[in-house]
């Protein structure tokens, strides 16, 4: 409802759920307690943690970005269609009709409400196309999984890399639970929880002041050309994002926020300069594209002396090689391939065709693992990709006359999960690994939990959306554009764009670039990732301001007290970021079970 109905607030738009901390937090007290009452008998550090993953990946299911946007596509084409928009015509008769629901009278008492899920009828009416979604989610997050297991060794024990968002949980389920003993936790908490308990207030008593934390829009000083250009450019203070980014290192913080201002100011330069030939310029989609493909490309040319030896271990199953080698169990590369030949069908079954299935899963697998390198190297406060998308890569490159309708259809069908990325599971999956160590967890068993995670949220999401459009209404909750971009796909015919194609050639070699300046200067601190993170997401927009604050505070400490004095000050920050989770989250909550309109401190 949250996610439907206010469209606020929204946890799942934020790397680190804050859902899923404030269940880890009761959690975390009630064990504390237990510890009292039945001695021996409360949960261990991997326990907790193992909670953690689950209620992560189910949270990611369910969110902005994935299921919230698929379930509407099962109705939309045929609710939406109208003489104008001729959509009966363009593509009815490509969707197939064990992944939609087109019966016109149900669709009626679905989208004005005031009724319910629960007849024979309609709960068999949703079975087919609920059953078949959630096999080719659950699919989906086992490729991502094998994925992970690859990955697994480079990414966590040879590069070390830090992964930031989980440095609360990890820390919060510490055996003793030294964080909470810490009084500069508790200040942080108090900051960042009086910030959110007094605007929560003002919101529903305007007479008492608030504390204008996030009141200020610069853009809207300038409103004559070229400096107009520069848009919307908020200057907010969120104490939880200050919290988060603190354990950005150092060169990543600085390169967001960097980047953030040099895109601004290359909008101002286009404006004044006049690229009235190129609309779109600075194409920042596009050239960020370019930049995540070209991140991850490096990222698995790394990867190539664990990976090329492992297809060669894995052809001598039983050998004492393989065994040494966990790494590279059979059973990952097998298990990872029958996902992906099991998606194909489910795809090819749905009318795309299987050389178009497999281009555009391979894309897609692509940037997911651009975004989990993104969140394991640099931790976002989110990680936002609007433009980033295999059916935007597809239809720039091939134009959609080689694609086809049918192909077409389906990727328009797919659109929803395919469309911001911000819920992405993967990210979750390959922090799962790391925690397992942390907690010294079996990891055969966190992968059947992280599957479980997957089909059961998957599988709620889908009940409780559908539910909810029976009782409140589908007209009341937003609407769902995969269609459109559908039809603008096959109305207007297009071929390659090459312009198009050219920016994101000049990503790719900006990026090259800055990764050959930092790893040919060692006093060269601008990542390329920033770069791509900051080129065409409006989230960061809300998030620099609070990443700079976070920047500046950890270089002053580094430059004055060295890492004693970041160590020192670490649970500080993590007040901030937790403070700011538990009293701004428990805002959202009263607004739910109240149905009032609350205080909001993300979004």
């Amino acid at each position: 409802m949250n996610n439907h109905v206010y469209l606020s607030g929204l946890p799942t738009t934020i790397s680190l759920f804050y859902n899923v901390i404030m269940v880890l937090v009761m959690i975390t007290i009630l064990n504390r307690g237990l510890k009292y009452v039945l001695p021996g008998h409360q949960l261990k550090r991997g326990e907790l943690l193992t909670v953690y993953v689950m209620l992560s990946i189910a949270s990611a299911m369910t969110g902005h970005d994935m299921l919230q946007t698929v379930v509407p596509a099962l109705t939309h084409g045929f609710w939406y269609a109208t003489p104008e928009n001729e959509w009966q015509q363009l593509f009815w008769s490509y969707l197939p009709s064990w992944l939609v629901v087109s019966n016109t009278q149900e669709l009626q008492v679905y989208y004005q409400g005031d009724s319910t899920l629960y007849t024979r009828h309609r709960v068999g009416m949703w079975l087919m196309p609920t059953i078949w979604w959630v096999l080719f989610f659950s699919i989906l997050v086992w490729v991502m999984i094998c994925l992970s297991l690859w990955v697994r060794k480079q990414w966590i024990y040879q590069e070390r890399l830090s992964y930031p968002v989980i440095h609360l949980p990890a820390e919060m389920t510490a055996p003793g639970g030294a964080l909470f003993h810490s009084k500069l936790l508790w200040l942080g908490g108090a900051i960042s929880a009086s910030i959110a308990l007094i605007n929560g207030i003002h919101y529903l008593i305007p007479a008492i002041p608030e504390i204008p934390n996030r009141q200020h829009e610069i853009g809207l000083l300038f409103t004559q050309k070229p400096w107009n250009a520069i848009g919307w450019t908020p200057v907010y203070f969120l104490p939880f994002a200050v919290g988060l980014a603190f354990f950005m290192p150092l060169d990543l913080s600085f390169s967001v926020w960097f980047f953030y201002w040099l895109w601004k100011g290359i909008r101002i330069t286009g404006s004044a300069i006049g690229f009235q030939s190129l609309p779109r310029f600075p194409y920042a989609g596009e050239q960020t594209t370019g930049a995540y493909l070209t991140i991850i490309a490096f990222a698995i040319w790394n990867l190539r002396r664990n990976i090329v030896p492992g297809f060669r271990t894995m052809s001598k199953t039983g050998t004492s090689a393989a065994k040494k080698l966990d790494y590279h169990l059979p059973w990952e590369l097998w298990g990872g391939i029958a996902g992906i030949a099991i998606l194909v069908f489910w795809m090819r079954q749905g009318g795309m065709s299987i050389g178009i299935s497999l281009i555009y899963l391979g894309l897609y697998f692509l940037i997911a693992l651009s975004i989990t390198r993104l969140r394991a190297e640099v931790g976002p406060p989110t990680h936002e990709m609007y433009e980033t998308t295999p059916h935007n890569l597809l239809v720039t490159l091939l134009g959609t006359r080689r694609i086809g309708t049918g192909n077409l259809t389906m990727m328009g069908l797919l659109w929803g999960f395919n469309r911001g990325y911000r819920a992405h599971p993967m990210p979750h999956t390959l922090e799962a690994f790391k925690l397992a160590d942390i907690g010294q967890m079996d990891r055969k068993r966190l992968i059947g939990a992280m599957v479980i995670a997957t089909a059961v949220g998957s599988l709620s999401a889908y009940w409780a959306f559908i539910e909810m459009s029976y009782r409140d209404g589908g007209l009341n909750y937003p609407g769902w554009g995969g269609f459109d971009h559908l039809q603008n796909w096959l109305y207007a015919a297009t071929s390659t764009d090459w312009v198009a194609v050219g920016f994101i050639g000049l990503g790719s070699i900006i990026t090259t670039v800055l990764r050959f300046l930092r790893f040919r200067f060692i006093w060269w601190t601008l990542h390329p990732i920033g770069f791509a993170l900051t080129g065409s997401t409006w989230t960061v927009g809300w998030l620099w301001f609070s990443i700079f604050l976070s920047w500046l505070a950890k270089r002053i400490l580094l430059n004055q007290g060295g890492i004693g004095a970041y160590r020192r000050a670490a649970p500080f920050f993590m007040g901030l970021l937790l403070g700011d989770y538990l009293v701004g989250g428990s805002w959202i909550i009263v607004r739910l079970i109240f149905r009032i309109e609350t205080y909001v401190f993300w979004r």
